[in-house]
């Protein structure tokens, strides 16, 4: 039996982002990420013309309110060779935006307003209904979902940029709650905003976050992409269609059980996306510990070498294989221990008075304060036992 109709729901896509920090680091990557978010958009934009009869986009369209030309075009030059109805609303990165006198629209985009727009059309005979809401400033504080409100006898799509309580991490932007959703006669929630995709209600209604399209620092990782979602008889289903052009993957090199570096690369390399970015958390205790502390960035490099990929190093907790559990005994690795929880029960300030309290370490300080104040202080103790444990293990 065939579908009624199908569309395809995006969000976030976050066009002309320009991944400053990363280009400086590394020109070519940063060249490569800035080009992959256009190519990611452009695989949908030939999914949507080959297999969709309309495309819905839930705000973000550019990353900034001050797009570029060149930014402004693409999008533009996309949307006439799509050919096809698309209905878009405005988010907080692009609540405004600079060039829509000098390059308009092509007809076939509507951009729904503020205070709520409605649009409609007959596909083969089935009446459907796109309601929504733009951000009136960057900072939206009005509950957009509570302003969208459906046709009964139609299938309606809301689109709606907003923050979903229990599934956004910041709720400053059109807050509104799962609840919300429900009772409104709508079919479908074409939800953006957060860049993880996940399924905030799977039927009645049926309300996605599809993320944000291409990937673009190291907690944005796995594929990204789009939803190809197909109505039949009233009823959606939503298919994940990933489109990224560079993949960022978690990958994890543990040294538990090998005493030799190529066995930890040749355990990592499976696991990198190729052409991609591999996040890379070097974790375990073995005999290894003290190569792997001694020049993580480089055993990284290899890693990439190896693998065809980038990497982007994000954690380094590897262990000597020794207990550091226990503060017994008399030895000098248990009084360490045993120091070490002593000062991790004392409070964050206290900490620091003993840490930074005279001498050259008071110097230091400034920098202590930047790693208290992200909580990290407990886990730098840590680091250093198991520094001396190691140390102390190869003496």
């Amino acid at each position: 039996m065939g579908c009624d109709f199908t569309f395809v729901h995006c969000a976030d896509l976050h066009l002309g982002s320009r991944f400053d920090a990363l280009t400086s680091a590394s020109p070519e990557l940063g060249g490569r990420l800035y080009e992959a978010v256009f190519s990611s958009f452009r695989r949908i934009v030939d999914l949507a013309a080959g297999r969709a009869d309309f495309m819905v986009i839930a705000g973000d369209v550019y990353d900034d309110v001050c797009e570029t030309l060149r930014t402004r075009l693409f999008f533009a030059s996309e949307m006439e060779r799509l050919g096809k109805p698309c209905f878009v609303v405005r988010g907080n990165h692009d609540f405004a935006s600079t060039w829509d006198s000098s390059i308009a629209y092509p007809p076939n985009v509507h951009v729904l307003g503020p205070n709520g727009s409605r649009f409609r059309m007959s596909i083969r005979g089935h009446d459907v209904e796109v309601v929504g809401a733009s951000y009136s400033e960057q900072h939206e504080s009005r509950n957009l979902a509570t302003a969208v409100r459906g046709t009964p006898e139609m299938f309606t799509i809301g689109i709606v940029h907003c923050s979903v309580d229990g599934f956004a991490e910041d709720y400053s932007y059109a807050p509104c709650s799962s609840a919300d959703l429900a009772g409104r006669n709508v079919d479908y929630w074409a939800l953006g905003h957060i860049h993880k995709r996940q399924v905030v209600r799977a039927s009645s209604p049926m309300a996605v976050y599809p993320g944000n399209i291409q990937g673009r620092n190291p907690r944005e990782t796995g594929e990204k992409g789009c939803y190809l979602v197909s109505v039949s008889a009233g009823t959606p289903s939503a298919e994940f269609v990933p489109t990224q052009e560079v993949l960022w993957k978690d990958v994890t090199a543990d040294i538990t059980g090998k005493t030799d570096l190529r066995q930890l690369l040749d355990s990592a390399v499976p696991q990198c996306p190729r052409g991609g970015i591999a996040c890379l958390h070097l974790t375990g205790r073995g005999p290894l510990f003290r190569a792997v502390r001694s020049d993580p960035e480089g055993i990284a490099k290899m890693l990439s070498e190896r693998a065809g990929c980038g990497t982007d190093l994000r954690e380094v907790s590897v262990m000597p294989d020794v207990d550091l559990s226990s503060g017994s005994g008399g030895t000098m690795l248990s009084e360490a221990v045993r120091a070490k929880n002593d000062l991790s029960s004392l409070l964050d300030d206290d900490l620091m008075g003993i840490l930074c309290g005279s001498g050259p370490a008071a110097d230091a300080a400034g920098r202590m304060a930047y790693f208290r104040d992200k909580g990290e202080l407990r886990s730098m103790l840590d680091e250093a036992l198991a520094e001396l444990a190691g140390r102390l293990e190869g003496a």
